[in-house]
């Protein structure tokens, strides 16, 4: 099974499009899909499914769940091989979004304010092809969605929304064991999120974790690809852009904001991630940023 997960940015957050139950007779295909615009999440409550999406093959049993993506061709590569009973649910986002081997983490192109108290920056990860652990509590919740769109209520998109965001969160808790290096990992990203502006170095990291540089270094670059110092470079870069795109403090602001003591080396790290300074990046984009 692909261990693949899709990496969401929140928020702005995913939004409920349609969804239902259905049931396949032996033989039957699944429809043949291109360039939906949304995801195209399945879970299989009997039966099988055998669905390809851009050249892979995926066999989805009983108690198992696949997202399609929203820009890909799907389709079925066999029919089914007796009744297969699903429920299938279409989301969509206008965020950034990205499916890989290992978890992305975002920071959300929305204008956050950092001065008062603000919705945190958080990245959505879900499995592309799993196993689910507790299918009955998902299937009930899925059954409350569905439920909920029949009502004849203007409260009742409200009820859709939050049973839906509700219904991803325990998606996302069915992705998988979480070993200890993933979640050594997790916590230095969040550490070195909260804390942009300190001077951080590996045996500050080392200190405060009680953990050695090294260990450190292992766990991020197992859940990164990145050791934390090259993570945390790489965080104060994405700040500092939503900075440019997003407020109208000066170069030498955002340097210190984002933890920077030399404008000068921000300005040539900058550079040589985004290909122009940030004076001329703050140009050439401020006017023309999508969420």
């Amino acid at each position: 099974m692909e261990q693949e997960i899709i990496s969401i940015s929140l928020p702005p957050f995913p939004d409920f499009i349609e969804g239902n139950r259905r049931v396949f007779q032996k033989d039957q295909y699944h429809p043949d899909r291109n360039n939906l615009g949304y995801f195209d999440l399945i879970i299989v409550k009997s039966g099988t499914l055998y669905l390809t999406e851009a050249d892979q093959k995926y066999t989805v049993k009983a108690g198992q769940m696949l997202i399609l993506l929203p820009d890909q061709h799907h389709f079925a590569h066999k029919p089914v091989p007796e009744e297969t009973v699903f429920y299938w649910l279409h989301f969509y986002t206008k965020a950034q979004w990205q499916q890989g081997a290992k978890r992305k983490y975002f920071i959300s192109a929305l204008p956050i304010p950092e001065l008062h108290y603000h919705q945190r920056s958080y990245t959505l990860h879900l499995p592309k092809h799993a196993t689910i652990k507790e299918p009955q509590l998902l299937e009930d919740l899925f059954e409350g969605i569905l439920q909920s769109t029949q009502e004849d209520s203007f409260e009742a998109i409200w009820q859709t929304e939050e049973l839906f965001l509700k219904f991803l969160r325990i998606l996302e808790a069915q992705g998988g064991y979480r070993d200890r290096l993933t979640t050594i990992g997790e916590s230095v990203l969040v550490y070195l999120e909260a804390n942009l502006a300190a001077d951080i170095d590996n045996q500050q990291l080392a200190a405060y974790f009680h953990l050695h540089p090294n260990y450190l270094a292992k766990a991020t670059k197992h859940v990164f690809g990145k050791t934390p110092l090259e993570l945390l470079q790489d965080l104060r870069l994405d700040t500092a852009k939503r900075y440019l795109l997003h407020t109208d403090e000066t170069i030498k602001a955002i340097t210190e904001i984002v933890g920077f003591h030399s404008e000068i080396y921000f300005s040539n790290r900058f550079k040589v991630r985004e290909g122009l300074s940030p004076r001329a990046f703050r140009k050439q984009y401020r006017n023309d940023t999508q969420y």
